[in-house]
């Protein structure tokens, strides 16, 4: 096991791999730091710490943990161990799990965050259906049922797009990927006083660990996708989508 020595690693008969942690009293900072270590550093799908009492923090924690994670990927587990004896009885273990994977919880998660992806979608897609017929380089273009759609700038591969931001705020980006990505960003953002003072509130960003650079104007007012709202989304894509081809495609033919 190297430097993470775990007190115990286990194998379950499906190949997932255990990291049981043991400590005498009660659970403290020092053990669950080095529960969370051993998780990483032995990349286990399942962390079992066990000791003779929890504090509350210690179990908010775990909670937290099995919050953020899903069953297929790893599960924490507080196990309160001792002993027991009844009148003239010998010493018993006596083994009480104190916190263990909410996977009904968890189920009630997934099946809420689904429901409402599938509602979000319809939604996408009812208001896609209106704007491809409402802008004209996106006619004949079938209707998506995600939150974004892509038109051509004048560089191949670098699309200019139309997106809802956090499901709900209309937006319009330049999206740069690939291995010039940062040496088109650093150009464009060499003309940033000029492009901010045809486009007010420009974001200036990346994504996907600094390997996706974006440029982004945001509608600061949410969608909430009715008729009145669409019709003043469909209005804000078209001005502003017009504005940003503008500044952005001479200075794209250049580069």
């Amino acid at each position: 096991m190297g430097k993470y020595r775990c007190d115990v690693l286990a194998h379950t008969t499906d190949g997932r791999r255990v990291v049981i942690e043991n400590q005498f009293g009660h659970a403290d900072h020092d053990h669950f730091g080095k529960v969370v270590t051993y998780a990483a550093g032995l990349e286990a799908d399942v962390v079992i710490w066990i000791a003779e009492d929890f504090w509350e923090p210690h179990i908010t924690a775990i909670n937290w943990l099995n919050s953020k994670t899903s069953e297929d990927t790893l599960s924490f587990f507080a196990i309160k161990v001792g002993l027991i004896k009844i009148e003239d009885s010998k010493p018993a273990l006596d083994v009480t799990i104190v916190k263990q994977p909410d996977e009904w919880g968890r189920q009630v998660k997934t099946e809420r965050i689904t429901r409402e992806r599938s509602e979000r979608s319809i939604k996408y897609n009812e208001f896609w259906q209106h704007f491809v017929n409402y802008f004209e380089k996106l006619k004949n273009k079938n209707a998506s049922y995600g939150h974004y759609v892509n038109i051509p700038s004048e560089m191949p591969n670098y699309p200019f797009t139309f997106m809802f931001t956090h499901g709900k705020f209309p937006a319009i980006q330049l999206y740069l990927q690939g291995d010039t990505n940062d040496k088109i960003f650093e150009k464009l953002k060499s003309h940033k006083v000029e492009l901010e003072s045809i486009l007010p509130n420009l974001e200036w960003g990346f994504i996907g660990g600094k390997t996706v650079k974006v440029i982004r104007i945001t509608r600061e007012k949410e969608c909430v996708f009715s008729d009145k709202d669409r019709e003043e989304v469909m209005v804000w894509f078209s001005k502003t989508m017009q504005k940003f081809e503008n500044a952005f495609n001479p200075l794209l033919q250049n580069i």
